[in-house]
């Protein structure tokens, strides 16, 4: 076909690099990422060099090209491993690469006795690490908390009390990958961009996530997270893709009902929450490289969380006073796929941020109902990292 490329053909793989700037092509049909239809985009372009001499005439001279820009975004959902615990297919190079931390209970983990609403007892706790977040298995009575505090081989503690209290003697806590902030430990990666099913191929080298963005959390409808990318160079060739696309590996995506959240350990009634990760990536430059760049390092990285929940006229302690005293809060959200046997789910994604600050709280109108609008700015405090992802 030599016009009329189809878009909804398209695909897109992501490979980690050993080396940054150095490509890596796909290996197998699951190295490829399902995106949303609407926003994939990866594009080059060079930095023009006006030349502004004087001449006989007041038209321009010819001008000269230096360093690219590679820029893009990558749209995808929101979601968890069709496999309890494992990474989740279109997420994992993305949230590698824009946070830099992973890790995972790779085996079901069971209790001991002697349990609380907000301690569970184990013999062996080096599965556990803080900020973690677990889903206690108690039959019929699922819930999701991230861990806060371990004692070793003794116990991990929760910041949020179980609603349906102590678990039983031996509960399961199940399999989860968590990523977090380790921007030390950030991936570049390579793209495979196939625009139509047999048609062109970008092959994009030194990508970085420069940001991410938790969008359409609202109530009754899924989740999405879109990723704006920045890279060091973008080949174009007239190639077919190297595999087709498998993407049986990932969930189905959560619909945000159910989908609880806690605001300092309060849980709040809301309809939306969007969260914002954005990393400042800066270059190393060098004139002696051809195309002027030769990596990239992340220098800075901001976390928000925008909330509306609608405002209690009997206690003002969950969320104004917070904010007028300039406390600590923490924020906690997550939402699953349910399950045929009632008060139980699988697949669930979670987002936990231990520490931050409610930056903003204006009063706001929700249909016609009084809400607010609350910011809160994340931040790392003793050594804790500031935020967490987790895919259960």
């Amino acid at each position: 076909m030599a016009i009329g490329v189809v878009t909804n053909e398209s695909s897109i793989a992501l490979v980690a690099e050993v080396t940054e700037g150095t490509y890596v092509a796909p290996s197998a049909s699951t190295d490829y990422v399902e995106v949303l239809s609407d926003g994939l985009e990866l594009n080059k372009s060079r930095e023009l060099l006006e030349r502004d001499n004087l001449s006989s005439t007041v038209e321009g001279e010819a001008a000269r090209v230096g360093i690219a820009e590679v820029q893009g975004a990558i749209p995808v959902e929101l979601k968890a491993s069709a496999t309890e615990g494992d990474a989740p297919q279109s997420l994992d190079i993305l949230l590698r690469s824009l946070l830099g931390g992973k890790r995972q209970i790779a085996a079901d983990q069971t209790s001991g006795t002697g349990h609380t609403a907000t301690t569970i007892n184990f013999a062996d706790t080096s599965a556990f690490a803080i900020g973690d977040i677990v889903l206690v298995k108690e039959a019929g009575a699922y819930e999701c908390r991230p861990i806060s505090s371990i004692v070793t081989n003794t116990s991990i503690t929760f910041p949020i009390a179980l609603e349906n209290g102590a678990p039983s003697t031996g509960v399961v806590v199940a399999q989860v990958t968590t990523y977090y902030s380790d921007t030390a430990n950030s991936i570049s990666f390579s793209a495979e961009h196939n625009l139509g099913s047999q048609a062109i191929k970008q092959k994009a080298d030194g990508l970085r996530a420069a940001s991410m963005s938790v969008d359409n959390w609202s109530v009754g409808q899924m989740p999405t997270c879109n990723f704006s990318v920045q890279g060091l160079n973008i080949e174009r060739a007239d190639e077919d893709a190297l595999f087709s696309p498998d993407f049986t590996a990932d969930a189905l995506p959560p619909v945000a009902l159910s989908a609880c959240m806690w605001l300092g350990g309060n849980k709040l009634d809301y309809t939306e929450m969007g969260v914002s990760i954005e990393n400042t990536v800066n270059y190393l430059n060098s004139a002696c490289d051809a195309d002027g760049r030769i990596s990239s390092r992340i220098t800075g990285q901001t976390t928000s969380v925008n909330i509306n929940p609608y405002m209690d006229d009997t206690d003002l302690t969950k969320t104004w006073n917070k904010f007028n005293n300039n406390n600590d809060v923490s924020v906690f959200a997550y939402a699953y796929n349910p399950s045929a046997t009632a008060g139980e789910f699988a697949e669930a994604v979670a987002i936990w941020i231990p520490q931050g600050k409610i930056i903003e709280a204006p009063v706001a109108d929700t249909d016609g109902i009084v809400s607010e609008t609350i910011a809160v700015r994340a931040h790392r405090s003793l050594g804790k990292d500031s935020v967490f992802l987790g895919f259960i």
